[in-house]
């Protein structure tokens, strides 16, 4: 009896085909974009690979030792004639790169929405634009005009750039690195934007009498990283934050509080503005953006916004 042909093709193959679809529809539409978050769990056999698409380069990112050398062969041999193909091991210490294919611009620029960023992928960190806030980048683009704005753990402040480019009256960013808020500066420049932008790398928890005299803000955005070592721990930190910085808002301002550790849904963030001593409301939840399909969205980013009454 002959057994039919997809009882031959395993799940990751199958996905290989859906995989094609998207790598070519991402890179016709030529901006950066997360094209497989295998990480969300809903990929089999892709548990542990992410790619995304920073063009001209196909970025996969590895978090754990397993064989993917069919995934590995799949994307060399359709693309890197005409791509730049880069394979990060973020399993080992060195978050060591292979680069397949044509050489990168440099500096290397990518478009999302209105706007253009810098990024490196050349860097065994992070790129420079973390893809989990896309729809939050659109959504300043959109909802800025006029506003005043706090923007905490900056980075690369390309919520920042969003928000000026949605037409906000001033973004303060605040950052420990000076090197994440020099990248801010030219990724403003690279947008035409001049003026009414604040950096400043100052330690958030200890620099907040000095951040305050910079308000009052109608938004205050704060996007940490779970752990910062002795600087910023959200567990024991993130409520101080609240109580400090909470006051240098607006009557009526808003507070876009973010989170990506797996370990709490979005009930940690509401509990921590509970507890705090001034009276908040509840506006809103989101969560990491579309292309992060998550079995479990709460694993992900997590976005609370409160409005101080």
């Amino acid at each position: 009896m002959q057994t039919p042909v997809g009882e031959f093709m395993s799940e990751r193959e199958i996905n290989f085909k859906s995989l094609e679809i998207e790598i070519d529809s991402a890179i016709e539409r030529a901006e950066v974009t997360r094209i497989l978050h295998g990480r969300g769990g809903t990929y089999p056999g892709l548990e542990e690979v992410n790619i995304d698409l920073y063009p001209p380069a196909i970025f996969v990112s590895q978090f754990k030792d397993e064989d993917i050398s069919d995934l590995r062969s799949f994307l060399i041999v359709k693309y890197s004639t005409r791509n730049t193909v880069i394979f990060q091991e973020r399993f080992n210490r060195e978050n060591s790169l292979t680069k397949f294919g044509n050489d990168l611009p440099n500096p290397h620029s990518v478009k999302e929405h209105s706007a253009k960023y810098l990024v490196n992928l050349a860097s065994n960190q992070n790129t420079g634009l973390f893809l989990d806030m896309r729809e939050k980048r659109a959504e300043l683009i959109e909802n800025c005009r006029g506003l005043d704005i706090l923007n905490l753990f900056s980075y690369t402040c390309s919520l920042s750039v969003a928000a000026m480019l949605g037409g906000a009256n001033k973004v303060v960013n605040i950052d420990q690195k000076k090197s994440f808020l020099n990248i801010g500066r030219e990724n403003h420049r690279l947008n035409g934007i001049e003026g009414s932008v604040i950096y400043k790398n100052w330690d958030v928890l200890k620099s907040h009498n000095q951040i305050g005299r910079l308000g009052p803000f109608d938004l205050i955005i704060c996007d940490p990283p779970s752990n910062q070592g002795k600087s910023f721990y959200y567990k024991k930190d993130y409520a101080k934050i609240i109580k400090k910085l909470g006051g240098y808002l607006k009557p009526e301002g808003q507070f876009m509080a973010c989170l990506n550790s797996p370990f709490e849904s979005t009930q940690f963030l509401k509990d921590l503005f509970l507890s705090d001593e001034r009276e908040w409301e509840f506006l809103r939840e989101e969560f990491s953006a579309e292309a992060f399909r998550e079995k479990d969205k709460a694993q992900g980013l997590k976005i609370c916004t409160f409005k101080l009454l």
